[in-house]
């Protein structure tokens, strides 16, 4: 990247948006297991977390690979990287998670154990039914961004506008339904007006090689997108454009840290080392949640110290499990991956 001193930044925003992913969950599940709503949040659905990594994936795609589109030779490593990335860690979790759901039935929904939906989820393909692990909704749109922009690599660049503008046009007029499309899952997931995000994060990438100060500036607009946004959903629950907001929170807190030419402090670290692990805490924090909370539950543990604090030690148990998951799992496989492809590399 042309910015280096950005990269601690994005880690550590990127560390901030898991662990509040990771807290709005733990107020849904607050909510069941003992009927609170931990922190006051439970009813205002996504905390923008996914905005920033949906905004994310666009910026780091076209700021690592923007010098080699057009070439070809660079399909098959860019694919191969990031199938490496997303598909291996994923099935570890979810071959992990189907058998309980033989075992105890009732901890779903019934179609977990159902051959279409094991291999659609496993793939990461869009179905009527939910992924078996909840939080792959937001991998199947990662996944279905790395294949259109691979073709950034095959297709010349007129070809690539005029898709990109005819793909970006209908999802626009979806959104604004101004046009009704053949209505199933596979139609609303090609055309959802998500995939903006991605494309703004594009956007901002070619923006920041353009623009030169401000950085704090940006930031802090950004910053205070996402607050103002849980107030007002926190006043008025039917607010009609959270997602909207997020996303435009996310592009400043981007554009800002792009621009951002100053070292990243020493404090900053260990919310740098949850921007690392955030893919492991986006897949097992869940896992992880439901199995604390359970027991907690189970001892009565709400009864004795009161389920506020029950609910922030399961919280703050469940992400050091993560933690542990990313430095024991993840990490060493990362590496293995890489060292893999680096040999194979050498060798051809």
């Amino acid at each position: 990247m042309e910015n280096r001193m950005s990269i601690p930044y994005i880690q550590a925003a990127r560390g901030i948006a898991v662990v509040l992913v990771m807290l709005f969950h733990t107020s849904q599940m607050s909510d069941k297991y003992f009927h609170i709503n931990f922190l006051g949040i439970n009813g205002m659905g996504r905390s923008g977390g996914y905005a920033y990594f949906f905004v994310l994936t666009g910026y780091l795609m076209v700021t690592i690979y923007r010098k080699h589109f057009g070439d070809i030779r660079v399909w098959g490593s860019f694919m191969k990287k990031r199938l490496l990335r997303i598909y291996p860690i994923y099935w570890i979790v979810t071959l992990a998670v189907i058998p309980v759901y033989f075992l105890v039935p009732s901890f779903g929904f019934g179609y977990e154990t159902k051959l279409p939906e094991i291999v659609t989820s496993l793939l990461l393909v869009p179905y009527s039914s939910a992924p078996i692990l909840g939080v792959a909704w937001s991998l199947s749109y990662i996944m279905f961004f790395y294949i259109v922009f691979s073709l950034l690599f095959v297709l010349n660049k007129k070809t690539m506008l005029t898709l990109f503008a005819l793909w970006l046009l209908i999802v626009g007029l979806q959104s604004l339904d101004w046009i009704r499309l053949k209505d199933s899952v596979q139609i609303r997931f090609l055309f959802d007006a998500m995939h903006l995000e991605f494309v703004l994060g594009m956007l901002i990438a070619y923006a920041v090689r353009r623009l030169k100060s401000g950085g704090i500036l940006w930031l802090t607009a950004g910053c205070l997108v996402f607050p103002a946004v849980w107030v007002v959903r926190a006043l008025h629950p039917d607010f009609a454009y959270p997602n909207v907001m997020y996303t435009i929170g996310a592009t400043l807190v981007l554009l800002g840290i792009g621009l951002l030419r100053t070292a990243a402090p020493a404090w900053l670290k260990p919310v740098q080392f949850l921007g690392d692990a955030s893919y492991s805490i986006l897949l097992t924090s869940l896992i992880f949640l439901s199995i604390t909370l359970k027991l907690s539950r189970a001892v009565h543990l709400d009864l004795r110290i009161g389920p506020m604090l029950t609910t922030s030690l399961s919280f703050v148990v469940s992400l050091a499990l993560c933690c542990l998951f990313y430095r024991y799992i993840e990490k060493p496989l990362i590496h293995y991956f890489k060292s893999m492809t680096a040999a194979k590399a050498r060798t051809a």
